[in-house]
């Protein structure tokens, strides 16, 4: 009888705290499901609606709502899906660029996340050892609504959403756009070759190791800096790479791989040695370029372990492990499309394609994972790839891009193949839905043209606003061989220009009292740049951001935005600082898409399956959409 009442315990205590359990996690049955298509372009969606290439988008349009979405001024990623996550303009949360000025000098800095260092060390032998841990912040300013619905008892997960790095304290959030290499960059890749290859180290490194007389290349992989000794060489691995038929035989920190020519590898994971003070993990992708004698190999950027990371991709911090441990190794990298690799021509066009393939697999193991579960009220994912496909090769849509003429096959299709990709996700989440699920499906921006580059600063040295010293060489980064004394103005980033103010920056120039005149002086000369090929305006508009920003970020923000007419973007050189010798130029880079131009021109996409109650008007209103509760879809017959 004791037994028996033992059992019959056990069971009445298993039976409580199953059902307690069930009690805490129920299945959730009522979901807001967030889609976000980066960069979907509403010109193109139409179209190809129209022509029955992507009937699930139409599908949706007829059943339920759609409608263009208006972006954010300036209509970047960072600055728009911050917009989305929070409910507010730049002035709000603080993300106007995906660069921004540097407060103590005139260099660029990221403007996504910062990483401070512990204010004091202790050295110790050679080490210097932090007290405390520093700090890690994400620069957008504001509540995104998926706290927000967490703080009202809504379980939320969240998958690679930009401007998510450090993650927020949610049920579930992998990071997305933001999340550095170990290099503590958003993308360096490495060529390892034996002879030097142009452009190897713009965007990437290069390293020279010759085919040793045993036929073995032999070389060492740099990967992060040494934590305790800042001024030495950064840790590295050994690597060695031996013929094998066609292709290679790789070892890299002693794990072998077998490569073949003109296909990705596995994902390869390492440990960076700290000696007796452990390890970092990483992990990357090897692609066989040219085989032997003369073998080049593309290594991607080493980015975090999901198994083990080497800084905070989710939440909870095991989060990103267990969902490899259900789907697989993925990328953890914020940008992880290797597009400057493709722009430089160091991986070629269907070699980055396949990058792309990967990672919109990857996201969509992730997606359907989580829908599948049960157990998120709220689910928000962003794919990047309709974004990068279109920066590309929007050459191989646009019959008046310099480029256009010498395009692939594969370049002229490449944005039809994204869209219908898109289209065939949108099936697969629909098909996981249950009845009272609300789905909301967006881009943040649209897209356009990008065949002239306009050297804003050349602009600005060729009308006396930008002044450099006699013997200067201004096609340098970072302003080199400005004379700031007579400098009034200057432009950092895609969209941003700043006056050179007295008490702000370190060798203001311009008084307060004379910055209303300036700016206006400015709009209206940066509003007659014409293009000398056809005269064509390379402004569509010049904003005053007092005028278009308010917020405790206000004051942060370039002091003007410009809003680019169809066909032109800031150049690369721009962006950085630097004043080429002409004012503009065509762009014959393999980046020939962008929507950083006015925001009128590119606007987004929005599609529900339910009415949008209250309205949407732009990105900011996603975030209240989101949040309030569902209003049926108007019957047949009504308006």
């Amino acid at each position: 009888m004791r037994n028996s009442f033992l059992f019959i315990l056990c069971v009445s205590l298993a039976t409580m705290i199953t059902g307690c359990g069930n009690a805490v996690t129920p299945n959730a049955t009522a979901r807001t499901v967030v889609i976000g298509f980066d960069g979907m372009d509403p010109v193109l969606t139409e179209r190809w609606m129209a022509e029955g290439k992507l009937p699930h988008f139409a599908a949706l349009r007829s059943h339920g709502h759609y409608q263009r979405l208006a972006t954010s001024n300036p209509p970047q990623s960072p600055v728009a899906w911050a917009s989305f996550a929070t409910g507010h303009g730049p002035g709000e949360h603080g993300i106007f660029d995906f660069l921004r000025r540097t407060p103590t000098s005139y260099a660029p800095d990221f403007s996504i996340a910062e990483q401070r260092a512990p204010e004091y060390a202790l050295p110790f032998f050679g080490y210097r050892f932090p007290i405390g841990n520093g700090e890690l912040l994400n620069r957008r300013d504001g509540v995104p609504f998926w706290v927000t619905a967490e703080q009202r008892g809504q379980r939320a997960s969240i998958l690679r959403v930009p401007v998510t790095y450090p993650p927020d304290p949610v049920s579930r959030m992998l990071s997305g756009m933001g999340v550095p290499d170990l290099l503590g960059t958003q993308g360096t890749y490495t060529m390892i070759a034996t002879r030097r290859i142009a452009g190897a180290e713009t965007g990437g490194r290069l390293v020279l190791a010759p085919v040793d007389e045993d036929g073995i290349v032999r070389a060492s992989l740099p990967g992060p800096a040494h934590p305790l000794k800042p001024a030495a060489p950064p840790l590295a691995v050994p690597l060695e790479l031996r013929p094998n038929g066609d292709g290679a035989s790789l070892l890299i920190d002693g794990s072998p791989t077998e490569l073949r020519l003109g296909v990705w590898s596995p994902w390869i994971k390492l440990r960076f040695s700290v000696g007796m003070f452990g390890s970092i993990p990483g992990m990357l992708r090897a692609y066989l370029v040219e085989g032997f004698p003369r073998p080049q190999l593309y290594l991607s950027p080493i980015q975090a372990d999901p198994a083990d990371p080497a800084m905070p991709i989710s939440a909870p911090a095991g989060y990103a492990g267990r969902l490899e441990q259900r789907i697989g190794t993925f990328h953890t990298l914020g940008m992880p499309e290797e597009t400057w690799a493709l722009n430089q021509g160091h991986l070629g066009e269907q070699a980055w394609l396949e990058t792309v393939k990967t990672t919109l697999t990857e996201g969509e193991a992730m997606l359907y994972d989580t829908l599948d579960r049960h157990d998120s009220e709220l689910i928000v994912k962003v794919f990047v790839q309709t974004d990068r496909v279109s920066h590309m090769f929007w050459r191989g849509y646009d019959e008046s891009h310099p480029l256009h003429a010498q395009s692939s096959a594969l370049a002229r299709g490449a944005l039809e193949w994204i869209y219908s990709e898109a289209d065939r996700v949108l099936g697969e989440v629909q098909n996981r839905l249950g009845p009272q699920d609300r789905l909301i499906i967006l881009s943040d921006h649209g897209f356009g043209p990008f065949r002239r580059a306009a050297n804003v600063n050349r602009w600005l040295a060729d009308h006396g606003y930008l002044v450099y010293r006699s013997d200067a060489k201004s096609d340098q980064p970072l302003f080199d061989g400005v004379d700031w004394s007579r400098s009034r103005a200057y432009a950092i980033g895609l969209n941003g220009i700043y006056l050179n103010m007295q008490n702000r920056e370190p060798q203001g120039s311009v008084a307060a009292a004379d910055v209303p005149a300036l700016k206006k002086e400015l709009i209206a000369a940066l509003r007659e740049w014409r293009d000398p090929l056809d005269q064509s305006p390379v402004m569509q508009h010049v904003y005053d951001t007092a005028d278009v920003y308010r917020g405790i970020h206000a004051t942060e923000a370039p002091d003007l935005i410009t809003g680019y007419a169809t066909g032109f973007r800031a150049s690369w050189q721009t962006t950085l600082g630097a004043s080429p010798k002409e004012a503009i130029d065509d762009n014959r880079q393999l980046w020939s898409g962008d929507h950083c131009v006015d925001p009128a021109l590119v606007p987004g996409v929005l599609f529900l399956n339910f009415a949008p109650v209250p309205t949407v008007q732009d990105i900011a209103d996603i975030s209240r959409l989101a949040l309030a509760t569902p209003a049926p879809l108007p019957k047949s017959g009504e308006p």
